[in-house]
């Protein structure tokens, strides 16, 4: 097998991605100063502890605090019986696998998937939400309920199957997703209104960071257009970028969904070489 000059970075951004990770974790490097006790898993911290007290005690934008659905914390729950030292190391091994997974751990390097993997924020899941539902057929579609159930509206991604006529993988991820919510609904509704009110009382707050200083109502709609141009087009490596503008914020940590876009890139790029491998001609 070729060994390449590419090879040798994909390599060596992969290695230094890693070293960077460890050394925050042993704290030789600072982050975001001033690390907690636990440390720089903000964000992992708050979904582990969420069952602590009440769901939505902690207050919107606070370190810590819980600002997810119901459903998703009943189906991580069993995850936060574990001890937190435990619990965030499955939950940064796992960030790291889904990259090595998409097949662009490289990208371990890019400033932003490092910010979301040490903070413990979940734009990495994400991303390779978004490639599974592209790329395993049909019931990967499913995988959009991480959105809806998560952060919401990058479930707008939705649209890239509805644009080019995809119905069934269209109706999967929506019922995958209605079926949990029934599910969570009729089991803690009181917290379901809880998260709502959460939700519309924080409509218009502003966030401490933002990349994009626009409001939700003005991204959307761009982010709707961006999905169904990439789904016309057949760009796969464009819906991340739509599903990125579509997040309430998009701060730091969001542009780790551009993880998705170049792995999108990538398997398409390996697609189309496999169709376009010339074969060995028949025996004469």
């Amino acid at each position: 097998m070729r060994f390449s000059r590419w090879d040798a970075v994909r390599h060596a951004l992969t290695i230094a991605g890693l070293a960077y990770i460890a050394a925050v974790w042993l704290r030789l490097v600072p982050y975001a100063e001033p690390v907690p006790s636990y440390g720089p898993m903000f964000d992992a911290y708050g979904i582990w502890n969420a069952w602590s007290g009440g769901l939505y005690d902690i207050p919107w934008l606070d370190y810590e605090a819980y600002v997810y659905s119901p459903a998703f914390a009943q189906i991580i729950y069993p995850l936060t019986l574990l001890p937190w030292e435990l619990f965030a190391a499955l939950w940064t091994g796992l960030a790291i696998g889904i990259l090595f997974w998409m097949r662009v751990p490289w990208m371990l390097a890019f400033p932003g998937v490092i910010d979301d993997i040490l903070r413990g924020n979940i734009h990495v899941f994400l991303a390779g939400a978004v490639f599974l539902a592209l790329r395993a057929r049909p019931w990967g579609a499913g995988a959009w309920a991480f959105a809806f159930l998560t952060k919401v509206t990058p479930g707008i991604g939705v649209v890239w199957h509805a644009v080019r006529g995809e119905w069934r993988r269209f109706g999967i991820a929506l019922g995958v997703t209605a079926a949990i919510v029934a599910v969570s609904v009729l089991t803690v509704p009181d917290l379901w209104r809880e998260w709502i009110n959460l939700l519309a009382g924080n409509t218009g707050a502003t966030p401490r960071i933002q990349v994009i200083p626009l409001p939700l109502a003005v991204r959307l709609p761009i982010a709707l257009v961006v999905v169904g141009v990439a789904g016309w087009k057949n760009w796969a490596w464009l819906l991340p970028i739509g599903v990125m503008l579509a997040l309430p914020n998009v701060w730091t940590s969001s542009l780790a969904l551009l993880a998705g876009s170049a792995a999108l890139w990538v398997a398409d790029r390996h697609d189309r070489t496999i169709v376009t491998m010339p074969t060995s001609a028949p025996p004469s």
